[in-house]
């Protein structure tokens, strides 16, 4: 009978290829146990999230510190004081009762009815009568060529229609009203009026300018007028007002 064969001895090379893929094996098989360990240790696999180590410190609570104070409200309370003290400086000087000035403007009236009327305005300023005498170069919107207006009383004929009484009407020429500031008037930060607001629902615009605005734009119920400063100069005593 023929004898079998004895088996194969297996070769160095061929069991260290079993051994090596054993262990590569063992290895991946380890990495994803502790894989799926750590993700539930830290509640990955739940959507729930990750807990801090135990060992880790409590996070300490944010002091409250005091907030400082804002830079901007300091700002706003001193510009408003020294807005208030140029203020007063600037009313003084336009109602210095020495001062004497004329001036001319480029005038535009447009009232709720009628003709816009366009002409020019000349103004003779008294600091010591406190008088303002007026010429038109021509009927603006039906007020007549001429008058005068003293602060203080309602009186003499006004260049423009409408509810501005004598005294509103100078303070607007001369850019400042003879009173303290008060919330009807707003002031740059030099101290300028550039809004004036009257019982009479009318509101006066003026663009300041050295003596007096360099325009102003008044509005009201009965309508719209527009001066436009074209010249500025001291009025000498002895020189005459243009008769009417």
């Amino acid at each position: 009978r023929r004898r079998q064969a004895p088996p194969r001895r297996q070769a160095p090379e061929d069991r260290r290829e079993k051994v090596t893929a054993t262990s590569r094996a063992l290895r991946v098989v380890g990495g994803g146990l502790a894989g799926i360990i750590f993700c539930l240790e830290s509640g990955c696999g739940s959507g729930a999230p990750q807990r801090a180590p135990t060992s880790a410190a409590p996070p300490q609570p944010a002091q409250s510190t005091p907030s400082p104070s804002s830079p901007f409200k300091e700002n706003s309370l001193s510009s408003s004081s020294f807005s208030s003290e140029a203020y007063e400086r600037l009313r003084a000087r336009a109602w210095d009762p020495t001062r004497r000035f004329k001036a001319l403007f480029k005038a535009e009236v447009s009232p709720k009815v009628g003709a816009i009327g366009r002409g020019y305005l000349s103004v003779w300023w008294n600091g010591a009568a406190r008088t303002l005498d007026w010429r038109a170069s021509a009927p603006i919107a039906g007020s007549g060529r001429g008058g005068f207006l003293r602060n203080g009383t309602n009186d003499g004929a006004r260049p423009f229609p409408g509810k501005l009484s004598s005294s509103d009407l100078i303070s607007c020429i001369l850019g400042v009203p003879d009173a303290p500031l008060l919330p009807s008037a707003s002031v740059d930060r030099q101290g300028r009026v550039t809004e004036m607001s009257f019982p009479g629902g009318e509101v006066v615009k003026l663009q300041p300018g050295e003596g007096v605005p360099r325009r102003l734009e008044a509005n009201g119920p009965d309508g719209r007028a527009v001066l436009t400063l074209e010249a500025y100069s001291s009025w000498p005593e002895g020189e005459e007002v243009p008769p009417l």
